[in-house]
């Protein structure tokens, strides 16, 4: 009879232990602003699935994927900063695989659904998957010298334009994955290429007439290193391979303006509370964070970049939360072990929401857990720079994080759930 006791109360131990894993208690959410050090916690990896609150920002974060889920290659996350990986209603995911292979999540349940075959159809390597605007089930990418549209309920894709139609020596078109169309996908921009990758032409394209608008192929400083267009459909934008400055284009590709020096790096187009068109970027002149308007050029300076404290800090900005207008999310990356002389300033592989305005509120996210090494000197693990994705509502947070494992090219997907209305909730400067 004792055994048997002894039995049951184990049973019933397990039991509530099991429980109490997977029901954590979480510290009641408050908003943690400006720019106090926080030192990163070690807390472990945590299991596919499972929320955990950030120890020190007591934001709600959970892990998407995991290797059982048969990704192919070493490692999987959202393809980049500058597009939303999330569908019009928030239940599908696109995360791209660290060796180029696509794969299609159900977002809530963190479940993979599977390759993204059509995909193998295209030889230029980069398709730029986005999701349309209104329809859960739709989105559009690139296939050598076509836009194509694919509709994940039928698996049925659809030619929307061949530009081999007006380019006969053309071979792919592209934004060299850093681009994006307006936020009603009607207008797209394209860098046109031959079979080796030479440029043709800058194209701008109207989805609705299906026809192109603007068309450039002379005049430009310099190689381009990637083109957009703003959210809301008024300017063609191009970041080029050595100058320091950003160009914006009128749709037509006829008039355009510089953005200020220094503009050239990594940034994110975005907009403001009253709805205005601005980049957001890195200065690498005056090392911070601004933001120049897209109609004048000119620039507002929002936060320093603390160079003075860690010189190895890198920036990604996102500014995909059009319904949270006002806000970008930053990430930052680096390495674990610092170069002699650093220290980790208050920004160090971290995420957080900067307001864009003068004397802008930061508020601070998550640490990220993700090193691009060991130590400073040591071989980069470029897919652990995090470069985090807002969605398109303002909700929820994807980002890339090797959580302090450096095998080379490894990184799992992650989110954050952000507070329902937060910008209303948010304290006051």
């Amino acid at each position: 009879m004792m055994r048997r006791n002894y039995l049951v109360v184990l049973v019933l131990v397990l039991m509530t232990s099991t429980f109490c894993k997977k029901e954590k208690e979480f510290l009641p959410f408050e908003f943690i602003m400006g720019t106090d050090v926080y030192t990163p916690s070690n807390m472990g990896m945590p299991d596919k699935g499972e929320k955990y609150q950030d120890p020190n920002f007591l934001t709600t974060c959970q892990r998407i994927t995991e290797k059982a889920d048969g990704y192919s290659g070493p490692g999987i996350e959202n393809e980049y900063a500058r597009c939303d990986p999330e569908n019009a209603n928030g239940t599908r995911l696109i995360l791209r695989g660290n060796d180029g292979t696509y794969y299609l999540y159900n977002r809530e349940t963190c479940e993979m659904i599977g390759q993204i075959t059509a995909f193998s159809e295209c030889n230029w390597e980069e398709p730029e998957p986005r999701w349309d605007k209104t329809d859960p089930n739709i989105f559009y990418y690139l296939c050598n010298t076509q836009l194509r549209s694919y509709n994940i309920s039928t698996g049925n894709s659809t030619t929307i334009h061949d530009f081999k139609d007006e380019f006969s020596l053309a071979s792919s078109i592209t934004t060299n994955v850093e681009g994006d169309a307006s936020l009603d996908r009607r207008y797209w921009a394209f860098i046109v290429q031959d079979s080796n990758y030479n440029f043709i032409s800058l194209i701008v394209y109207d989805r609705v007439l299906d026809s192109i608008i603007g068309q450039k192929s002379t005049g430009f400083p310099d190689e381009f290193n990637w083109c957009s267009i703003d959210m809301s459909g008024s300017h063609c934008i191009l970041g080029y391979e050595s100058i320091n400055y950003v160009q914006v284009f009128s749709l037509d590709l006829s008039t355009s303006i510089n953005l200020p020096a220094g503009s050239n790096a990594h940034g994110d187009l975005a907009l403001t509370s009253s709805g205005e068109d601005v980049f957001v970027y890195q200065n690498t002149a005056t090392d911070h964070i601004s933001m120049a308007d897209l109609n004048t050029g000119t620039e507002v300076q929002l936060v320093p970049i603390p160079f003075d404290v860690n010189i190895d800090i890198g920036l990604h900005i996102s500014g995909n939360c059009a319904e949270t207008p006002g806000w970008v999310l930053v990430s930052t990356y680096g390495s674990y072990n610092l170069p002699s002389g650093s220290s980790h300033s208050w920004m160090d592989c971290q995420l957080f929401m900067l307001e864009l305005k003068a004397n802008p509120r930061i508020w601070r996210i998550a640490h990220t857990q993700s090193y691009t090494s060991r130590d400073y000197t040591g071989e980069k693990n470029y897919f652990a720079e995090a470069f985090a994705s807002i969605n398109t509502t303002g909700t929820r947070i994807y980002w890339g994080s090797n959580w302090r494992n450096y095998t080379m090219d490894y990184t799992d997907a992650y989110v954050v759930l952000l507070e329902d209305n937060w910008v209303s909730k948010m304290p006051a400067q």
